[in-house]
């Protein structure tokens, strides 16, 4: 973890509420590794949950399933349902969605954000933005950007590559089965790029 100044300094955003706070999470993932890097400033519930996420082990094993070039990779779905079950708001989960917070950066390709279905609907579902079109939606709100300088944006160019390549299209539709069934409803799919591990770097 370390801090530096904080990101959101386009006096076209709202201003930080608290102070900078960086930190690196490496993923794994089939398509090679890649770091991403929140910052507290620029949504402190939403970076908060993600560190939770990666502490539980939410992200081992988890599908990369929606790919669209230009748009977005989503993912949040995990590869157990018992542990979906901990944090999905739509299937009950113990953990409250997190409230809206204003968005502090534009987005641009690389930008990790919460994905949600209306106010206040944040819970575990994320997508990494493969474009600037994004952010009209409150809930959708930068946490923090893949870091460019480790070739991180190779890796995810590569997942997309691979996905167009696979003929699979987005298979957005595949949410609701992965949620209740994990990884086993996407066999048929067997190239989609998948998380292998995740966690903090020091």
């Amino acid at each position: 973890m370390e801090s530096e100044d904080a990101q959101s300094s386009d006096g076209n955003f709202p201003p930080a509420i608290c102070p900078s706070e960086i930190h690196r999470i490496r993923f794994s993932t089939t398509a090679g590794d890649f770091t991403i890097k929140l910052d507290r400033a620029l949504s402190p519930s939403g970076v908060t949950r993600f560190l939770e996420l990666v502490d539980d082990g939410f992200f081992t094993d988890q599908l990369l399933y929606r790919v669209e070039p230009g748009f977005v990779i989503q993912f949040g779905v995990a590869s157990s349902p018992l542990v979906q079950s901990r944090w999905d708001k739509n299937l009950g989960a113990p953990m409250a969605p997190l409230p809206d917070e204003p968005n502090r950066q534009a987005f641009r390709a690389g930008s990790v954000s919460f994905a949600g279905s209306g106010p206040n609907s944040r819970s575990c579902h994320l997508f990494i933005s493969l474009g600037e079109n994004l952010g009209d939606a409150p809930h959708e709100v930068v946490l923090g950007n893949v870091d460019e300088e480790d070739g991180g944006m190779y890796v995810i160019e590569s997942i997309v590559k691979r996905r167009v390549e696979s003929g699979y299209g987005s298979l957005l539709d595949m949410q609701g089965p992965l949620s209740l069934e994990g990884n086993v409803a996407l066999n048929q799919y067997p190239q989609v790029d998948r998380i292998i591990a995740c966690g903090r770097m020091l």
